[in-house]
């Protein structure tokens, strides 16, 4: 396709803006089959609009094909540019809403999955008054990964995120908010449920279910001791594994205790693989959005404390944190 560099004169249309939305859900997603889900568009949609934007800007965006998806230079230029744009937009319609005595729109959140099951969970009391303060105000709120969170958060996508606490990027605020605790277990039906001593060589001999984001963390763990033979981007995932006999993994306290078929699994050497980590609140540095301010006014006022430690959890086990400084959920 032969691109025209004198197309573009500077002046954008709400169908440009459209088209840099698509064009920044696929790089966001890393190519077209992957943002089909997010933009509920099918490939020779997804497609036409990119070509489209590429024809309206008169520059290649990406390269896609057999060896995958990547942007050109000006792509990415494209891309940052974009961002701001969009977070410019953004920012001017929260802007003229907050002139308004009752506050609209959409507040968009991100969770890391399983947290429901913490009794030391804050976010639905936070949630519950916010709705009580802002009844018309409409929730969006998504499942996934801490790194997918962060990135969301960095480009805008969603507002504020609950993640698990390892790295700190210099664009965001955290906000401290409880601690989780987790260890390593089996099912009843695995050999070693009905171990009566377990030992670290009893580990090596068995199949381990980690997450696909944590191979350096799982291959550090007891000097690689784990043998991984299943990769998710769940604790369900997991904790189905796990189910199973035929696997190992770890996986929060709260989630096992609180759910009747995972009563009968067991904790696998808790003073190694026991570990907690800090659950933050984070929102991008310097954002005015009056959808975040009102969430964090009702987190000013929240005192949270960390629960004493079970006595099935440790920290003094290094291992743990390792796993939240090198990817993690």
């Amino acid at each position: 396709m032969r691109l025209n560099p004198r197309t573009f004169n500077g002046k954008m249309s709400d169908g440009d803006i459209r088209l840099l939305r698509v064009f920044c859900a696929v790089t966001r997603c890393g190519g077209f089959a992957a943002a089909e889900s997010e933009l509920q568009l099918g490939l020779p949609s997804i497609s036409r609009y990119i070509k489209d934007l590429e024809t309206r800007l008169g520059v290649r965006l990406c390269r896609r094909g057999r060896v995958g998806f990547s942007l050109t230079d000006q792509g990415r230029q494209v891309y940052s540019s974009s961002l701001q744009l969009i977070a410019d937009l953004e920012r001017f319609e929260a802007n003229i809403r907050s002139m308004h005595s009752d506050l609209t729109g959409t507040l968009n959140i991100g969770i890391i999955d399983t947290l429901i099951t913490d009794k030391n969970l804050p976010i639905p009391e936070i949630l519950k008054t916010y709705k009580k303060k802002h009844p018309y105000v409409e929730y969006d709120i998504i499942t996934t990964t801490s790194n997918i969170i962060e990135q969301n958060v960095l480009d805008g996508t969603i507002h504020a995120g609950l993640v698990v606490g390892r790295r700190h990027i210099n664009q965001l605020d955290y906000r401290f908010l409880y601690k989780e605790y987790c260890n390593m277990y089996c099912s009843e039906e695995h050999p070693l449920y009905d171990k009566q001593k377990i030992s670290l060589e009893d580990i090596s001999k068995y199949d381990y279910a980690g997450y696909s984001f944590m191979e350096d963390y799982d291959r550090f763990r007891s000097g690689g001791l784990l043998v991984k033979t299943a990769s998710v981007d769940s604790m369900e995932a997991i904790a189905t594994l796990i189910s199973t006999g035929c696997f190992l993994g770890t996986l929060p306290d709260h989630y096992v205790q609180s759910l009747w078929r995972l009563k009968q699994f067991r904790l696998i050497l808790p003073e190694v693989f026991g570990f907690s980590t800090d659950i933050e609140l984070i929102t991008r540095h310097g954002t005015s959005s009056p959808h975040v301010m009102a969430l964090l006014d009702h987190l000013d006022g929240l005192q949270a404390k960390p629960r004493s430690m079970p006595a099935n959890a440790t920290n003094a086990n290094p291992l743990g944190k390792v796993a939240y400084e090198t990817g993690v959920v």
